[in-house]
């Protein structure tokens, strides 16, 4: 998930978009044989007892998160519910499912790290998730770092000090381990994800200070992260291809691994002013472009003034050219840029607007815009790379879930769109499955297909029949789309 620097705007640059602004309803897409449907969650957001991690600690913390919640204390406790979850995947026959294997429950300590002695229930936990979820015909994406680290690589109580990707060994470190989980499950995985999201950890924890360390405004710091991530994630690339050679669903292809970027449209806060314009233009081009032009074509922007000529800048930079077999990106709402109003970052020279914009579109519970049509625009920009797109991440926060099945619906057409436009989108993951603990907002915020009771008993909301119809008749008719119920955009926010 993506965190807000500024809370709200103060302009309002940007009109109602989707199916309903306009546009043939007569059309029907459809989508590839094969197609991806699923759903995502990741395993501090949904497990219990990672208490190794740098997030237990943190949420731990009193004044970190939202209402002090904890997933030990309220989350889904999904390890615990595996085959309710798999028969929410299977009744809505999605063939996919995005989830994370956590470090700090295989390794607890650097000890059990250093000896490769993995704890055997977290093992066996993550093979009973897995085998299920093959025996139900339903692909495994596994991410690897899904924002939590191991407590013995991230003390949150030393922010000043180097952490997580700061250190030196941890790339290193999170190769290996890339390694080892590749030749456990690479036999029923093809799909892998390193990293999820590395500039959110960058921003998350050294910028907004909602993250792990929780350092605040330190941008230089913040963007060396991002450096030391895309270095990670090269390692890693090469380290599940080595280990991981076995074909496991049969498409003549072993593992396909990439990261989750989190890509989003940018524009001016006042677009008649220039420098607004040029600053949403830079941001973007640092946001959306700069960790794929690393790991795609090994442009490594040192400085990221998107120059490409200082002394450290590389071309084609053999140890990180190719190093993505597809790209995945979460897409959630659009970003306002000022380069004159409210807290203008260095380096990066603009003020970041993501949340209770001011603008006509309506809102999710999260404050975020509900912005469709920026799909197909990310969709676009991502093209180029030559790459098959997959969508690791797409949701809404709607507790009353009266947006959620129109919000699919307009994203699946923008995905039909952009396939007809000849974009090689291969696939599209929901976030979530499940309600769950969603970082330093807490449990406020329902992202999920379902919820759940203090029990642990699912229940599934009806959007997640809509979901179930589109990809039984893989196919969505713009006619259906324009028919749903229009948004009731919220009025209060889980911030």
């Amino acid at each position: 998930m993506l965190v807000s620097v500024v809370a709200c705007s103060t302009a309002s640059p940007a009109t109602q978009t989707g199916v309903d602004a306009g546009g043939d309803t007569s059309v029907t897409y459809s989508y590839p044989k094969g197609f991806l449907f699923g759903s995502a969650t990741a395993a501090f957001q949904v497990e219990k007892g990672l208490t190794a991690s740098d997030w237990s600690a943190w949420a731990r913390t009193k004044g970190k998160i939202v209402g002090d919640g904890h997933p030990d204390t309220g989350g889904p406790d999904a390890l615990a519910h595996v085959d309710d979850d798999v028969k929410l995947l299977v009744d809505s026959k999605q063939n996919a499912y995005r989830f994370s294997i956590e470090w700090s429950r295989i390794y607890p300590t650097r000890e059990s790290f250093d000896r490769n002695e993995p704890v055997a229930e977290a093992v066996a936990a993550y093979d009973g998730l897995i085998t299920k979820l093959v025996a139900a015909k339903i692909a495994p994406m596994v991410t690897l770092h899904h924002f939590s680290m191991p407590s013995w690589l991230s003390d949150v109580t030393k922010s000043n000090e180097p952490q997580g990707w700061e250190r030196p060994e941890t790339s290193t470190l999170f190769a290996e381990f890339a390694r080892r989980m590749a030749a456990r499950w690479g036999k029923h995985v093809d799909l892998w994800i390193t990293i999820n999201e590395p500039l959110n950890v960058a921003l998350g924890g050294y910028v907004q200070g909602s993250f792990p360390p929780g350092v605040l405004l330190d941008v230089p710091r913040a963007l060396a992260l991002v450096k030391a991530e895309a270095r990670a994630h090269a390692l890693a690339f090469d380290a599940i291809h080595e280990a991981d050679t076995v074909d496991a669903d049969g498409d003549g292809k072993a593992a396909m691994v990439s990261v989750a970027l989190h890509q989003r449209t940018f524009h001016a806060l006042d677009p008649n002013e220039s420098v607004d314009v040029e600053a949403a233009d830079r941001v973007r081009r640092l946001w959306n472009l700069w960790f794929a032009n690393a790991i795609v074509r090994g442009d490594f922007d040192d400085e990221f003034d998107l120059s490409y000529d200082g002394p450290n800048d590389k071309k084609a930079d053999p140890t990180l050219v190719k190093r993505a077999d597809f790209l995945g990106f979460n897409y959630y709402s659009d970003t306002l840029v000022s380069a004159t109003r409210g807290i203008i970052l260095p380096v990066i020279k603009a003020a970041i607007y993501q949340a209770n914009l001011e603008t006509d579109r309506p809102k999710s519970d999260f404050g975020w815009d509900i912005h469709p049509d920026g799909l197909g625009v990310v969709l676009d920009e991502l093209a180029p790379y030559g790459l098959p797109l997959i969508i690791t991440e797409n949701g809404l926060a709607d507790a009353s879930d009266n947006n959620r099945a129109r919000f699919l619906a307009e994203h699946l057409v923008q995905v039909g769109q952009a396939l007809q436009r000849g974009v090689d989108v291969r696939g599209y993951m929901h976030w979530a499955l499940i309600d769950n603990f969603e970082w330093a907002s807490g449990f406020c915020p329902k992202f999920g297909f379902a919820s759940y009771n203090s029990s642990g008993t699912r229940t599934a909301r009806p959007s997640l029949d809509v979901y179930r119809s589109i990809i039984e008749s893989n196919s969505l008719a713009e006619t259906r789309v324009a028919a749903m119920p229009a948004y009731k955009s919220a009025t209060e926010f889980c911030r």
